[in-house]
């Protein structure tokens, strides 16, 4: 190594590699510190980066920290601190301690955040950061920045279909994305010929993009080569793709022991590439600092480092006091107004949405919009959109036939102030964006205490009876009532469709708002339209039809089979309640309680599946909360636990029916 810097003429100015080398030092002492905070179980998870700093941190000096936007994952504690994030607060997170400017204790250690940065919260999945930077980048391109958004991960998270997609949408719309992949050889203990039989940088260069093979312990390479490459990228460009070889000193993360899987030979010759020694010996061989200036310099780093470890050290524990913080906006509902029709004649679902997205569309720029097939002529395969492109150029577009990205790009534009409006074109087609809509969508505000948030509406396409088969007919509401952090709609009828996507816009809250196929064009849907300022709040449900015997409370295509039932009825006698929950996350409890209270006898019904349908969620609060008022057991009505069939009649032999339900109402009659 030695003979290489003596070599070489000098490419790096010598007062920027000693600060390159001042704070890498500084990153070696903050790793030694905590891993006897490890030791001493005060931190629950290490992953050094070791052997990654001189990478990381010349990085945050090639470009512009507070200007540019980073999009780390979870070994990328040098990256921090070249940024900038005070060693105090480094240490408050890693040992998840009250007053930690991250997360405050919610996410895992080695997750740093600090918006004035440009520090976006992360999560620990791997891969899931590449499309939401993909995002953030093309609100910058929108807004015509010549700021850049940097991501970076291991090797091992290229595996990830993610990664391909975010360079795929990244090259096809020439965006602002560094991408900087740290490959030390290992994901855990996983070697680099297992994820691939080709090499990073050579995928890359499949989509198009632009890449660097550079040696990232040696900052020459990255000082000469990456800087022209990096303006040429705000110059609009388009993407680039540094594949870095660096080295993993330390193992995998405080939970590893790379001894099992590595040699002591291999061991010993990844520290001839240590950064921090072979940049010493470089300082050295060059006369720019001498033995006794580095262990001064190395002491008075280490008291830096001592003093923020021993300050976070004796901050208290988390209270929990607001534990229940941040999971959703503290934007206000609107409040409730009855509708003003603007229409003589009522209006389909479909055209009350799409007069919805028009009307918020025209009203905010910040609204964009896109989706598989939305853009026109054909304007959604059921034909929403219709009109929208036209009427706003450049902000209603198709997008790839890869719903992660749709969702990931979707989240990374709304951290930045826009409001995506986008498209999954079936709810059984929503799966593959999964990682996206758990792990990283709602828990943006939640996992950085409330410093960053991604308002935006997913609309999707739900719900069977129309002939769809197994793949077309899906009911998903279950699934993301369970998540928190989504608002979940599900609206019976066009007036409630217009009011509740007004409100869906206009939060501060991912929402996931379910149109079902077979109301978009139903007769019994239709109703006048209210004017562009009707919005319904969320948790607010409708009183459908009023009555005194027995309360069904139902949402979505039940409900007309609800009121159906109740018309039958009524001829005999029976007068039946028919609540519309109309949203799911959240539903309106005191509604429901009230309705119970009053007859006394409740079916609830639903098109999803029985087992797990959010109805036994609902029967469960009723249990809790007015057991007392019951004079029957609660009875549900749902489909049959079985995949939609394609053929008419097993269809129908599936799915909730009118005599379904009235064969619960009747025995919840007869107790």
């Amino acid at each position: 190594m030695a003979a290489r810097a003596d070599s070489l003429p000098v490419i790096v100015p010598h007062d920027v590699t000693l600060e390159l080398y001042r704070r890498m030092l500084t990153v070696s002492l903050v790793e030694a510190r905590l891993k006897v905070f490890a030791k001493q179980g005060k931190c629950t998870f290490q992953a050094s980066t070791r052997g990654h700093e001189k990478l990381q941190i010349g990085m945050t000096m090639l470009l512009r920290p507070g200007h540019d936007w980073f999009f780390p994952y979870y070994r990328s504690k040098a990256l921090a601190i070249g940024l900038g994030v005070p060693l105090k607060d480094i240490f408050l997170a890693m040992l998840s301690r009250s007053g930690d400017p991250s997360s405050n204790g919610r996410n895992m250690p080695e997750h740093f955040s600090d918006p004035a940065l440009h520090l976006v919260a992360q999560t620990a999945v791997t891969g899931s950061q590449y499309l939401p930077a993909v995002g953030l980048a093309r609100s910058l391109q929108l807004d015509g920045s010549d700021q850049v958004v940097h991501v970076s991960s291991g090797e091992g998270a290229t595996s990830e279909g993610e990664f391909f997609e975010a360079l795929n949408w990244a090259s096809r719309e020439s965006l602002p994305v560094v991408f900087t992949v740290q490959n030390n050889g290992f994901a855990i203990s996983t070697r680099q010929q297992v994820q691939t039989g080709s090499t990073v940088r050579q995928i890359a260069r499949g989509f198009g993009v632009r890449t660097f093979h550079i040696d990232g312990t040696w900052y020459e390479d990255m000082y000469r080569d990456l800087p022209p490459a990096i303006q040429q990228v705000r110059d609009g460009a388009g993407p680039i793709l540094i594949e870095a070889d660096v080295v993993r000193l330390d193992p995998h993360s405080s939970s590893d022991d790379h001894r099992k899987y590595r040699g002591e030979v291999e061991l010993a010759a990844v520290q001839e590439r240590d950064p921090i020694q072979r940049t010493e010996l470089y300082l050295l061989r060059h006369g720019v600092i001498t033995r006794e200036e580095i262990d001064r310099q190395r002491e008075a780093v280490r008291a830096e480092v001592d003093k923020a470890a021993l300050e976070a050290d004796a901050a208290p524990q988390p209270t929990g006091d607001d534990l229940m913080a941040h999971i959703y906006s503290p934007v206000p509902t609107p409040i409730a107004a009855p509708p003003q029709p603007i229409s003589a004649e009522p209006v389909t679902m479909i055209d009350a949405i799409n007069h919805a997205l028009r009307e918020e569309m025209a009203a905010n720029p910040r609204v964009v919009m896109f989706g598989e097939d939305i853009a026109d002529p054909k304007g959604g395969v059921f034909g929403v959109t219709r009109g929208l492109a036209g009427a706003f150029p450049g902000r209603v577009e198709n997008a790839p036939l890869a719903e992660a990205s749709i969702i990931g790009v979707a989240s990374g534009m709304a951290m930045r102030g826009f409001v995506p409006v986008v498209e999954i074109q079936f709810a059984d087609y929503i799966w593959p964006a999964m990682m996206q809509l758990r792990n990283e969508v709602p828990t943006v505000r939640w996992r950085s205490q409330g410093q960053w948030s991604n308002p935006m509406v997913v609309r999707v396409a739900a719900g069977g009876y129309i002939k769809g088969g197994p793949w077309h007919s899906a009911c998903i509401e279950a699934t993301f009532a369970h998540i928190p952090g989504w608002r979940v709609v599900f609206p019976s009828s066009a007036d409630d469709a217009k009011g509740l996507l007004k409100t869906a816009m206009r939060c501060g809250d991912p929402v996931l708002f379910l149109e079902h196929k077979g109301l978009y064009r139903k007769m019994q849907a239709k109703a006048l339209e209210p004017d562009a300022n009707y919005a319904i709040p969320f948790g607010q449900g409708r009183i459908r039809r009023k009555g005194s015997d027995l309360t069904i409370v139902t949402w979505g295509s039940t409900v007309y089979q609800a009121l159906e039932l109740a018309r039958q009825m009524e001829s005999e006698g029976v007068s039946l309640e028919v609540v519309d929950l109309r949203t799911i996350a959240p539903f309106d409890e005191e509604m429901v309680y009230r309705s119970v209270r009053k007859t006394s006898r409740v079916v609830v019904a639903h098109e999803d599946s029985l087992t797990g349908g959010f109805g036994g969620e609902i029967v469960a609060r009723i249990a809790q909360n007015v057991l007392d008022s019951l004079d029957a057991p609660v009875v549900r009505v749902a489909a049959k636990d079985t995949f939609v069939p394609s053929a008419a009649n097993l269809e129908l032999m599936a799915l909730p029916s009118v005599q379904d339900l009235r064969d619960a109402v009747e025995k919840v009659l007869r107790y």
